[in-house]
């Protein structure tokens, strides 16, 4: 992950904003008077759900986290990945280069994930073989429209099925081992790792894909589970399932849901339950209640009744699972406290009846999952209530302080003196042992100093085969394999691929800019009502910070003589020179395939008369015509993007935002059809 990325992932753009001007909850987003010009009705608009914001005002600008940086703070960009960094706790070095090449080749295999989930999906939608997986989804009562939301997938019951094919289209066997699809074995034989199973992909905080999850599809096929080993790409102890689907709503309701399952997280979502995630393991790690801390105060478990995570909080034990591996693994409520605590997070347990998991309730009373959730219980009521269940009025006292000394270490994890001392005189009336007093004198002499990886544990479990196998047990160290002489087109999703077009042929042939906006003023001459939204090519129409940030610098370089444009880049954003080179040296080539189906619509005829080949490889003139294109249709995406906004923010506002966000919407409007007329023309 860039400094960039980390950056957008750690700062949550909302609660950043929000130290410069007063936000206002307006429906799913937030508004205020614009911070950078004076108005009466708010026109500046925050969207937490792209971690952007607008102006649909006099200033008509908007961006991400950084963009507002550089011009609340008239900071260039590199200065305003340092601010942000400092602001997350990033620590910005010069990349050496060595990060550079881990960085190229960690970008391969995230093309080769790609690959492999469009792979799998397409064979679970399609494929003869895949019937018996699609017959699997529908008894789970998954819709065609969740599968392709979580592009659900099936993997082939052939040895080698998913190799060749990634071989085929050119990535090495070596990458497909290191990215958990492939195995090697004693002998050197290399086959698939999943095999006639139910994919699952698993995405970061970005949604980016990382990984899989792998459900068997057949009785008597072991392990029920098989999950991506470690990878350069997937850390299973900073990952939480669904919750890049799951962000918006965590932050609405700031409450998340955490299940133990992937086909409970599905299910929930399709639903309607949008904040529930699903755990990567049997704890809750540190890396993962950061990433909760930033849009949730309140956090509830509802874990399967026979889960191993929920007998551990309820018992204050850690649990074992039987298997035929050594490893061990932990669930250790009183850490998992102790560290919510210190994030501000308040834990909860809802209690799902015992012989069902999320999945079949909400599939069969989603109201009485409602009402689970709205039932769930503080962990200390938990541990206690459950702890001390087994306890008669006959028990003797040596039981009873036997209960104390297990259930303590949890009750005392909080970091709050008062919260300590509740649970301890809680617990203390629960034993029927008095006011407590003794019992919390106990605690403090025995438990705040001692760590709590010092306490007695009864019990070391082991790991299941499904962690075994999976590899996610323990830590593996994975050295990336070495690089081919000539690497792939850098994975991009096909919204980033008009984006990264523009900014190649910019980068390669600057002079295309001044053609692009002659154009735009062209067109604002003929549509009047859409000239406001008929502005030269600019920031706001780009939606990736890297390549936002690299137009803006080149666009600068451009009013400046002193150095080439491409020079200038390269020296105003050092953190950017890898990306800028590979922008330099991009082949066009590389577009042929994938601009032809973003552009197909618009452009058919056009490409039937010049074909593909021509356009992007001819003359002169072919470059600027392709070029204008792709910018038009970039600003076309971005004027959609913001009336789909707007008729949003219409239905929340007052009548005086109403006419405001109404022109808007006209001048957007009339803009679109002026362009759409433009690309229809060929002209």
């Amino acid at each position: 992950m860039s400094v960039v990325e980390e950056i957008k992932a750690r700062l949550d753009i909302v609660q950043f904003i929000s130290q410069y001007v007063p936000l206002k909850k307006a429906g799913r987003n937030f508004t205020a008077p614009c911070p950078f010009h004076s108005e009466r009705t708010p026109s500046f608009v925050v969207f937490p759900e792209t971690q952007g914001w607008h102006c649909f005002g006099a200033c008509g600008e908007g961006g991400d986290i950084f963009n507002f940086v550089m011009k609340r703070e008239n900071l260039d960009f590199p200065a305003a990945v340092q601010f942000l960094a400092d602001k997350a706790g990033i620590e910005v070095k010069p990349r050496t280069d060595e990060q550079r090449r881990i960085d190229e080749h960690r970008d391969k295999l995230r093309g080769l994930v790609e690959e492999a989930v469009k792979y799998y999906h397409q064979l679970l939608v399609s494929a003869p073989e895949a019937a018996h997986a699609r017959e699997y989804v529908r008894r789970r009562g998954l819709s065609d429209e969740t599968i392709l939301k979580f592009q659900l997938g099936y993997a082939p019951r052939d040895w080698d099925a998913a190799l060749t094919h990634l071989n085929q289209i050119g990535y090495q066997s070596d990458d497909l081992i290191e990215i958990g699809c492939a195995i090697r074995n004693d002998a050197g034989r290399i086959y698939d790792r999943f095999r006639d199973r139910l994919m699952i992909p698993i995405c970061d905080e970005r949604g980016k894909h990382i990984g899989f999850g792998a459900r068997a599809l057949r009785a008597g096929d072991e392990p029920k589970y098989l999950n991506s080993p470690q990878t350069p790409l997937f850390d299973k102890s900073a990952t939480l399932f669904a919750l890049h689907l799951a962000r918006p709503a965590i932050r609405e309701q700031e409450v998340a849901v955490i299940v133990e399952g992937y086909m409970d997280a599905i299910t929930a979502h399709q639903a309607g339950f949008t904040n529930v995630i699903a755990q990567m393991g049997t704890a809750l790690t540190k890396p993962q209640l950061r990433q909760l801390s930033a849009f949730a105060k309140r956090l509830i478990l509802a874990l399967d009744a026979d889960a191993a995570g929920v007998r551990a909080t309820m018992r204050g034990l850690n649990v074992m699972r039987e298997s035929s591996e050594s490893h061990a693994i932990y669930f250790d409520p009183a850490t998992v406290i102790r560290q919510a605590s210190r994030f501000d997070l308040e834990i909860q347990v809802a209690t799902v009846p015992e012989g069902k998991d999320p999945d079949d309730l909400i599939r069969k009373d989603p109201e009485a999952w409602r009402t689970l959730i709205q039932m769930a219980q503080p962990v200390s009521d938990y541990v206690i209530s459950v702890g001390t269940a087994h306890l008669t009025p006959e028990s003797s006292l040596s039981e009873r302080e036997a209960v104390a000394r297990d259930l303590l270490p949890i009750l005392v994890a909080t970091e709050n003196d008062l919260a300590r001392q509740a649970n301890v005189q809680q617990l203390a009336y629960k034993l029927r042992l008095g006011s407590g007093r003794a019992l919390l004198e106990w605690a403090q002499h025995h438990l705040p100093n001692q760590r709590l990886s010092e306490i007695p544990r009864r019990v070391q479990p082991t790991a299941t085969s499904e962690q075994a196998a999976s590899g996610v047990v323990g830590t593996t160290s994975v050295q990336p394999a070495p690089l081919p002489a000539h690497k792939p087109m850098i994975s991009i999703n096909a919204a980033e691929v008009r984006e990264r077009f523009c900014v190649v042929m910019l980068v390669q042939h600057p002079e295309l800019l001044s053609f692009a906006n002659r154009r735009f003023r062209e067109l604002a001459a003929e549509s009047p009502t859409g000239k406001p939204a008929l502005t030269a090519l600019n920031g706001a129409d780009f939606t990736h910070t890297q390549y936002r940030a690299v137009f803006l610098t080149l666009a600068q370089g451009l009013e400046q003589l002193e150095l080439e444009p491409y020079e200038f880049v390269r020296e105003h954003l050092p953190h950017l020179v890898d990306l800028i080179d590979d922008l330099r040296e991009e082949p066009l080539e590389n577009f042929k395939t994938r601009l032809r189906e973003p552009l197909r619509i618009e452009l058919k005829g056009v490409l039937r008369e010049r074909g593909m080949s021509q356009i992007l490889l001819g003359n002169d003139e072919n470059r600027r015509f392709t070029f204008e294109r792709c910018a038009l249709e970039l600003r076309r995406l971005r004027l959609r993007r913001e009336n789909a906004e707007l008729e949003t923010l219409q239905q929340e506002s007052d009548q005086d935002a109403l006419m405001t966000y109404q022109q808007r919407v006209n001048a957007n409007s009339a803009a679109i059809a002026r362009i759409e007329i433009a690309m229809r023309r060929g002209a």
